[in-house]
């Protein structure tokens, strides 16, 4: 699931190797699991809200929020700061198309 179309894609390349490593299927489950395994990182570290963690996986909130959850993440709810909510209430508006 593509969480806003908006966000401009870049290519990398990586060893093929990882797909098998990892047990995915194929280059697109290599791309989510690097997308929430980098949000993940971000998120933990306190440099983006959990709303642009979950944006930036590709995933639905509440998926997110399990996704953390199995790995035995903190979970941090709301923002930390006046800039993170403005950041969240920014992408919820454009979720909204509002």
């Amino acid at each position: 699931m593509e969480a806003n179309s908006k966000v401009e894609a870049i290519e990398i390349k990586v060893p093929r190797a990882f797909i098998e490593i990892l047990g995915l299927k194929d280059v697109d489950g290599l791309e989510r699991h690097s997308r929430i395994v980098l949000a993940i990182e971000l998120y933990n570290d306190g440099k983006i809200s959990f709303g642009r963690s979950a944006e930036l996986a590709g995933v639905p909130y509440d998926e997110f929020y399990t996704i953390l959850r199995e790995r035995g993440h903190k979970i941090r709810i709301g923002p930390k700061t006046l800039k993170e909510a403005e950041d969240e209430y920014k992408v919820v508006k454009e979720r909204l198309g509002i």
